[in-house]
């Protein structure tokens, strides 16, 4: 059964350029780089035990944050089904595999973020991206594009 979307960029991003998209989005540069931008920005925080990345691939940005932050509790949202599935395989991250879109966070992150994600949103679902960051979050929101 194929899954139908909302917008062509999920369509887009859960198919087969998203699952092409995961095996260029590994590396220890990359994982070196966010651990150095991400602890540059928290440095500027206190007090997080928890975070929630949308659009969180196989969690290169995760993965950095649990390196400095390794007691936080960590979710990931992620529409492609093969990253999301390398994400869960990792094993330090509630995965949620779906589309942002509509997406409910069941519970308030003290961190929740967007990391090169909302130039691929639609552009007439930006606002509900926003609305969707504020209420997935009780502390901080960073959006890093």
């Amino acid at each position: 059964m194929t899954k139908t979307y909302k917008t062509e960029q999920e369509a887009f991003w859960a198919g087969e350029f998203g699952n092409d998209y995961v095996g260029r989005n590994r590396s220890a540069q990359l994982l070196a780089s966010n651990m150095q931008l991400f602890a540059r920005i928290l440095s500027r925080t206190q007090g997080i035990s928890s975070v929630i990345e949308f659009g969180a691939n196989v969690g290169m940005n995760l993965r950095a944050l649990h390196q400095l932050l390794p007691a936080a509790s960590l979710a990931g949202v992620e529409i492609n089904e093969a990253a999301a599935t390398d994400l869960r395989a990792w094993g330090k991250a509630e995965v949620f595999h779906t589309s942002l879109i509509g997406f409910k966070p069941p519970r308030k992150s003290d961190l929740a973020f967007f990391k090169g994600v909302l130039i691929h949103i639609n552009p007439d679902e930006l606002s509900g991206a926003y609305d969707l960051l504020a209420a997935a979050t009780s502390r901080y929101a960073l959006i890093c594009e």
